[in-house]
């Protein structure tokens, strides 16, 4: 008997160590990376263009369906995560518009418009910066963006505009432009997340852990007792 608590013991101790560990890290970096509000956030990149809107494409959000207790259950994205997008214009004579919308819309509102499309970015915490456009010519010219109905959120106007986005299931655009319509755009834009996850999963394994190590230490000394 005293051989088995032992062994049951020491199993228990590795748990918890694993539990700590994986509860601590994740702790951690939540706390070293997020800002005040939760959100982990890129550094502030400057996006230019000499187009009337520089737009990211093919944001395609798709959770699909989950089994709940009571049922089929259909999470929506905006549960997980929310995005924040900071932009401001560099330019100050131009107020800078940031948008969202699903695809469709945008691509009506930008048909035979010029736009750059970012195809590739090193958008991260970290390191240099390499952007790389795809040009989309068009010869029409776009109406004010701020006077659009389709925008699924949107943020304009002059100095710092802070966009917060809980997704739904779609395929989006994200789109930044002057507030006018006019070309040239010129803004300095952050990316964040804020993941409530990281933390609610982080403290879980951090409990479990002490609970494990806890159990752990009473078997020991219950088999070291006899």
């Amino acid at each position: 008997m005293r051989t088995v608590l032992l062994v049951f013991g020491g199993i228990s101790l590795l748990v918890a160590l694993a539990l700590l560990i994986g509860g601590g890290a994740l702790l951690a970096l939540n706390t070293a990376l997020a800002d005040s509000e939760g959100f982990i956030t890129t550094k502030s990149r400057q996006l230019e263009g000499d187009s009337y809107a520089i737009v990211f494409q093919h944001i395609n959000i798709n959770l699909g369906e989950a089994v709940g207790e009571w049922g089929v259950w259909r999470p929506s994205p905006g549960d997980f995560v929310t995005i924040k997008i900071t932009g401001f214009s560099n330019d100050p004579s131009k107020k800078a518009f940031i948008g969202i919308a699903e695809a469709s819309d945008v691509e009506a509102y930008l048909t035979d418009v010029s736009y750059d499309e970012i195809t590739n970015s090193s958008f991260l915490p970290s390191g240099s910066f390499d952007v790389e456009y795809e040009s989309h010519p068009g010869d029409a010219i776009p109406s004010d963006p701020d006077s659009q109905m389709f925008w699924t959120v949107s943020e304009h106007g002059a100095g710092t505009q802070t966009l917060k986005w809980s997704p739904e299931t779609g395929s989006y655009w994200i789109v930044l432009m002057n507030e006018d319509g006019s070309s040239g755009v010129d803004l300095t834009v952050s990316l964040g997340a804020k993941v409530p996850l990281i933390f609610t999963i982080g403290l879980a394994l951090f409990a479990g852990g002490v609970i494990a190590l806890i159990i752990g230490v009473a078997l020991i000394y219950a088999g070291i007792r006899g």
